[in-house]
Formats: structure tokens, sequence, C-alpha cells
């Protein structure tokens, strides 16, 4: 399984994310200096393949901080939540800052961490990636969510208050219609990011099937990191 782009000038072979041929010099894409924001967004709602190959492309990997901590800061929550929705109840207020710090590294840990064992999956596959290509479109395929923390989560907060976190009672059983509702929002954001992470696999690796499967390890991992952050009660 390799992914190559000929070079129309020489026919020589170049790794995808090439823009001059190591043979000939000669051109073989657009040049995308720097991630447009806006239009970026966009695009993924539009056309995601086009997007997250402008994403692959760019040079400079711009407003990945910007987006990434806003994404840390919703998958703590979505842990916080799970945590005391599945699990024994723990009285995450008690230590807010700290809990939040602890969720907060392993977030981050595995979102830095990913897209390295990313270039491995699929070094072994024959496709050759950068590192970070794999960190930008594993940041920029988590866009869904955070659309949904600025816009959605303020109206769950509006509802539920402290209790759609931490979930002492339950929020379905305060507003039970609500929050499934919402719930059920949740996870069409989880599930559209996980398309779009599948889709940047696919466009690395030009595998379907193994877009599919690291896909499924990528979200499986971060469900079970969901539940096993310790966190102090």
């Amino acid at each position: 399984m390799k992914n190559k782009i000929k070079c129309e000038n020489c026919n020589s072979e170049n790794d995808f994310f090439k823009m001059n041929c190591d043979n000939c010099g000669a051109l073989l894409r657009d040049k995308y200096p720097n991630i447009d924001l806006f239009s970026t967004i966009w695009s993924l709602i539009e056309s995601p393949t086009s997007g997250l190959k402008k994403i692959i492309f760019a040079d400079h990997k711009n407003y990945q901080i910007f987006i990434l901590f806003p994404l840390v800061i919703k998958l703590v929550f979505t842990s916080f939540f799970l945590q005391s929705l599945f699990l024994e109840p723990v009285n995450y207020q008690k230590y807010f800052s700290v809990n939040f710090g602890i969720g907060a590294g392993f977030v981050t840990f595995l979102i830095l961490l990913f897209p390295f064992l990313l270039k491995i999956l699929l070094y072994n596959k024959s496709v050759i990636t950068r590192y970070k290509d794999n960190l930008a479109i594993t940041i920029y395929s988590h866009i869904p969510l955070v659309i949904f923390l600025l816009l959605v989560l303020p109206i769950e907060f509006a509802l539920f208050g402290r209790f759609w976190i931490f979930s002492n009672p339950s929020p379905f059983m305060i507003k039970a219609t609500a929050a499934y509702v919402f719930s059920f929002m949740e996870i069409l954001a989880f599930v559209w990011t996980l398309i779009l992470f599948g889709i940047s696999i696919k466009i690395q690796s030009n595998s379907k099937s193994y877009s599919i499967l690291i896909t499924l390890i990528y979200s499986s991992i971060l469900i079970g990191l969901f539940f096993v952050i310790p966190y102090l009660g």
C-alpha cells in the first residue's frame, strides 16, 4: 500500500505530501503557505476531502493551539460527564483545578502522541507521512467538537447547570427529554469528528480499509481514556 504522486515531467514517484519532484524539481501541486481558519472550517463542512488536503499540504499549520485549547476543555468535560454518569460518582468539584489539570494532561498527551503512532502505522504499510501533517489532521478533524463546545455547551449549562458535567444528580433525572436530545447531538458531533478523521487517514494512506481500522483504533483509545483518567475524589 503506497500513496505516491507521479511527476508529469519525469514520471518519477514522490511522497504524497511533496510539492516539488525529488528527481527533477518540477512542481507537483499548488502551494498552500498557511491555513485560513474560517474557510478551512467551511470546507470541512462543504468538501471535507478538499479541506483536509489543504491542511496536509499547508506549509504552516497555524491555529492549531487556538483549536487545541477548547478541544482539550471539551474532551475533559466529556470525561467528567461519562465517569460521573457510568462509574462511581466522584466529587470532581472538590479538587476541580487539579482534576481538570489531570484530565487536560492525559488528553493533550494522547493528541500529541497519536500522530506519532499514526506515522509508524502508516510507515509499516509503506506510506511515508510527516508528524506535523498527522498532528494537524488530528486536531482539525475535531473541529465539530470545538463548534459544539462553543455553540451548544452554554445552552446545556443554562438548562442543567453544573450537573451536565458532574451528573449528581443525573441530567436525565432533571430534564430527561432535553438530556437525551443533547446527548444525541454530542454523539453526532463525535461521529462527525471520526468521519473527518477517517477521511484524513484515507487521504494519507490511499486505503479505505486501513483508514477505517485506524479510526476504530483511535476512537477506542479516546473513549477508553475518558474512563481511565484517575481523577481525585
